[in-house]
Parts: structure tokens; C-alpha cells; sequence
């Protein structure tokens, strides 16, 4: 039979931030992903209204807090040890965005992981 599913290496790093974490670890977390690779995400998973103040200040409240599928928190908090984001399966650092996407050593490491599926 034919399947549609085709398998998936997602690249993160702590620039993946709000809606791309959720993404990324909903995918993740139903077994969607060969694996999730990079370095942990940003961490920000909450979801902030501002209320004008009548001197023109605001005052921001966190009205929600998105959740991954497994019930885990992305929210990053302060310098705190309950330090969220997203980690990825397989971990790999690259410095900047190289002018060749081929000769980025992350995207190298997400086709050699799809080659050994």
C-alpha cells in the first residue's frame, strides 16, 4: 500500500520559540518525527495580554500556558532550575546561517539520520 506519511527530521534551536515549539513537540510527542534535532528552544510557551493603564503604562498578564501533547511544560522560567524548551533527541550546534544550507552541520546531521531510517 501506498503511505502519505513521510519521515521528518525537524531542526530547533533556542531560536525555535512559542508557536514552533508546540509544533515541533506535537509532532514529536505522536510519533510523527524520526527526531528532533539541534540544541533545546527558546521556552517560551505562555500566552500574554497586555491591559492599557490609564497613565499609558500596561499591565501584561498570562492568561494561558501551552503544553506539549505529553503534558509537559515549554514555558522557560527565569534563571530558575524548572528551565523548559524543548530538547531535541540528538543534540548539534551551528554557529550562524552559512550562505550554503548544504554546509550546515545540523542539516548534514538531519540527512545522515533520515539516510539510516
Amino acid at each position: 500500500t501506498w503511505n502519505s506519511q513521510k519521515k521528518l527530521v525537524i531542526l530547533i534551536n533556542e531560536g525555535t520559540a512559542s508557536a514552533a515549539e508546540v509544533f515541533a513537540s506535537a509532532l514529536h510527542d505522536n510519533g510523527r518525527t524520526v527526531a528532533l534535532v539541534g540544541t533545546k528552544t527558546f521556552g517560551k510557551g505562555l500566552i500574554q495580554h497586555t491591559f492599557p493603564m490609564p497613565d499609558g503604562g500596561g499591565l501584561r498578564l498570562t492568561v494561558a500556558e501551552y503544553l506539549t501533547p505529553s503534558l509537559q511544560h515549554v514555558t522557560k522560567v527565569g534563571s530558575a532550575k524548572y528551565d523548559r524548551g524543548v530538547k531535541p533527541d540528538i543534540r548539534c550546534e551551528a554557529s550562524g546561517i552559512p550562505k550554503n544550507v548544504g554546509a550546515d552541520l545540523c542539516v548534514g546531521v538531519a540527512l545522515d539520520v533520515l539516510e539510516s531510517e
